[in-house]
């Protein structure tokens, strides 16, 4: 792995710090069930914290839609944040009902077998680690800017002197034009919107942490195989006779045998550690894939029929849009990521010179080189592969349904 340690030298980082800032929002939110001494009344917590993040929100979008059923382009301007919020809420009961399978990966990253190289391949860790940080920053940017651009909405239409409008649809039952009600309701929907970014935004860098994680690992992997080195048929220096020639040499293939053996088990982990991301992730990503084409879609097509482009309103729907895309992004990338990586295990069993080694070492490398031809790939829903071309073939699904729904209002 030269081409980490030849970039540009990144600060110092705890290892998977990226995992635990997402986990420490997660549990701040009242989404990771306690296992303390106060576990009851963390649970009462997790309840009110559910209700004023995603219950209301989906109980007002629900009614709205129900309400405007006959209005096709309520029903549509809708649909947006309640397909958002109940994909949301379906992630946020996964995580909670799902919390000892997750918490079991996240103990096996603290494991000997995972850290036990991370002083020795510190460069490649803080690399991994920062790239985890950098994606949660760049998807907490575009949903924080949505987020601002709706909250302040509400005011700017009353400096404006426009109607008093809420940032977000929803029906209430008792007049939203009026005040009290109409401060009281849009500061609630600026606080829970903006705490609901954070908490959806640390959901999804979670899976795509344990995934970076993954990446890292097999990494190391690659490396520790690379390295597992002969020395070449020649007479060492201070040995003066065949037998201990002997000895050395033997004593030598053991040590390399038993590193490549540490090796195979290490990939086992890192293979059985993939498959329990795809067994408790893969359908609410599948869920995420199908919502985010639609909402794309729906965003462009909102833009389109507007008739007053109103700058922060129009600023909103955008960064929303960066948002979903963004979204779809990061899983896509980190699912091609776990393949290139796992594919390159099998190159890095050529690059030691294994010729020079016992028969059992050459036996072993050859089992590893057939495990790893079958390369790590991560579903969504057994559906669709995590991969570039997935996300871009989402986006052209998107824009094929934008043109249908175009053609239609046009007509």
């Amino acid at each position: 792995m030269d081409f980490m340690e030849n970039r540009t030298k990144l600060k110092k980082i705890k290892p998977n710090k990226h995992l635990e800032n997402s986990l420490s929002i997660i549990y701040y939110m009242g989404m990771w069930p306690s296992e303390s001494k106060y576990k009851r009344l963390y649970m009462l917590y997790t309840v009110f914290s559910f209700m004023f993040l995603l219950g209301i929100f989906l109980a007002s979008q629900i009614a709205y839609i129900i309400v405007n059923r006959k209005s096709v382009d309520k029903i549509i301007a809708g649909a947006t944040l309640l397909m958002t919020n109940a994909t949301h809420a379906y992630k946020a009961i996964l995580i909670i009902c799902h919390h000892k399978r997750i918490k079991d990966l996240t103990d096996i990253t603290r494991s000997e077998t995972f850290i036990q190289d991370n002083g020795k391949y510190e460069k490649i860790v803080r690399h991994y680690t920062w790239q985890g940080v950098f994606h949660h920053i760049a998807y907490q940017s575009f949903g924080l800017m949505a987020v601002i651009s709706w909250g302040v909405t509400p005011v700017l239409n009353l400096l404006t002197q426009r109607s008093k409008e809420l940032s977000m649809e929803g029906w209430y039952p008792y007049n939203t034009s009026s005040t009290p009600a109409f401060e009281i309701t849009s500061s609630y929907q600026a606080v829970a919107i903006f705490l609901c970014c954070i908490n959806n935004v640390a959901i999804d860098t979670l899976i795509t942490g344990l995934i970076t994680i993954a990446c890292c690992q097999l990494a190391i992997l690659s490396s520790n195989i690379a390295s597992l080195n002969c020395a070449e048929n020649t007479e060492p220096i201070g040995i003066n006779n065949n037998t201990d020639l002997e000895i050395s040499t033997s004593k030598n293939y053991n040590k390399l045998y038993e590193d490549l053996k540490s090796c195979v088990e290490h990939s086992n982990m890192i293979f059985d550690f993939s498959k329990q991301i795809q067994d408790t992730f893969g359908t609410v990503i599948f869920l995420q894939f199908l919502v985010n084409c639609i909402i794309i879609c729906l965003i462009a097509f909102n833009i389109a029929q507007m008739k007053d482009y109103i700058p922060y309103v129009l600023c909103g729907m955008l960064m929303y849009m960066c948002c979903m895309t963004y979204q779809i992004f990061i899983y896509c990338w980190h699912g091609n990521e776990l393949y290139l990586h796992s594919m390159n295990v099998t190159f890095s069993a050529y690059a030691n010179n294994w010729w020079y080694n016992s028969k059992d070492f050459k036996q072993a490398i050859c089992i590893i080189m057939v495990r790893v031809q079958q390369p790590l790939i991560l579903t969504a829903g057994n559906v669709m592969q995590l991969s570039l071309q997935t996300f871009v073939r989402i986006l052209r699904m998107s824009y094929s349904i934008f043109t249908v729904l175009q053609s239609s209002a046009n007509s």
